[in-house]
């Protein structure tokens, strides 16, 4: 009696764990679709890519190969700063910044919450750039979105394709030329955002050059130069992050 008491438990138990799966499985695709339709969406409405002869002569006077309407993007969220663009990849999205760095983990632009989160600016920066390293963070998605292609990065015949990324604000356009991809830590010294010296930024790209697993010897840099710093989750390890920085050049 006992062992069929114990076996109708056993299988009811069963019967939840696998009907809470499949809730789980159905809320985690829903969430997908609803953050690949808001930045689709986004990207469709918001966004203008310049036709190949106004951007070649757009390029002459400086400026990213698309134009993005500020004025309606701040119309639905205030917290917008800026918009990421990475030509041939699905990076393409607005750029928020809060004040702390948990909000936009969960909730789309609109605010709506969702795991597939917003890209957002590190709340200790400027969202100016002014700051000797800007960081970016994402979510590295399994379907693909978000940051999820950063980690294309770790080969180099996929920087060679992709060598160049665009930051576009109100008020001024920058190239971003990427010398550096690796993993890291959470709590590595690559999230450092001020300096106090020279030295210490000196000392600081020189270690970035070394953990690189790309080769980008033949791009100019200085410690005069400012960078910006994308990361998203890794899975190698516990607390592991995945890392592409860029020298920040102002070009409008």
């Amino acid at each position: 009696m006992k062992k069929k008491i114990f076996l109708s438990i056993t299988a009811v138990l069963c019967v939840l764990a696998c009907v809470l799966s499949i809730s789980q499985v159905i809320r985690i695709t829903h969430e997908y679709k609803q953050g690949e339709k808001e930045y689709d969406d986004l990207a469709n409405v918001m966004v203008s890519h310049l036709d190949a002869d106004l951007y070649i002569s757009q390029k002459e006077d400086g400026g990213a190969p698309i134009d993005v309407n500020f004025e309606a993007l701040e119309e639905m969220n205030a917290n917008v700063v800026g918009w990421l663009y990475c030509p041939g990849t699905q990076i393409n999205y607005p750029v928020v910044q809060s004040s702390d760095n948990s909000y936009y983990l969960t909730h789309l632009y609109d605010n709506q919450s969702n795991s597939s989160g917003t890209i957002f600016m590190d709340a200790r920066n400027s969202p100016d750039l002014s700051n000797i390293n800007t960081i970016i963070y994402g979510h590295n998605m399994k379907n693909g979105s978000m940051f999820a292609s950063l980690q294309n990065y770790d080969e180099q015949w996929y920087y060679n394709a992709h060598p160049v990324m665009y930051y576009i604000t109100n008020e001024h356009d920058y190239k971003i030329d990427v010398f550096a991809s690796f993993e890291t830590t959470s709590d590595s010294d690559v999230f450092t955002i001020f300096f106090p010296e020279e030295k210490a930024y000196g000392d600081y790209m020189r270690a970035r050059w070394s953990q690189s697993r790309i080769n980008t010897s033949w791009l100019p840099m200085s410690t005069s130069d400012n960078i910006i710093t994308l990361t998203t989750c890794s899975y190698d390890f516990s607390g592991a992050r995945y890392v592409v920085q860029g020298k920040v050049t102002q070009i409008r």
